[in-house]
C-alpha cells in the first residue's frame, strides 16, 4: 500500500515538474515570437571589392611549391 502511494506521489511530482517546464517553454516562445516576426533589413554593399582592396592587405605570394594544407591556409 505504501509503495503504491509513493509511486502516485512521485508521478504527481513528475507531472508538476513537466508542466512547469512546458509552461516555461511556452513563455519563452511567446517572448521570442515578436522578435522573430520582425522583417530583417538587408544591408546592400556600397561598392564591390576590387583587386586593389585585396592587395592593400599585402597577401603573401603564392607559389606552387606548397602542400595542400598550406594552399588552404593561404586562401
Amino acid at each position: 500500500m505504501w509503495h503504491a502511494r509513493a509511486m502516485a506521489n512521485r508521478r504527481r511530482r513528475n507531472n508538476v515538474g513537466a508542466d512547469e517546464i512546458a509552461n516555461a517553454i511556452h513563455r519563452m516562445v511567446d517572448a521570442i515570437q515578436p522578435i522573430a516576426a520582425q522583417p530583417r533589413a538587408m544591408i546592400s554593399p556600397t561598392r564591390s571589392v576590387t583587386m586593389e582592396d585585396f592587395m592593400r592587405h599585402m597577401p603573401t605570394k603564392f607559389t606552387s611549391k606548397t602542400t595542400p594544407n598550406e594552399v588552404n591556409a593561404w586562401l
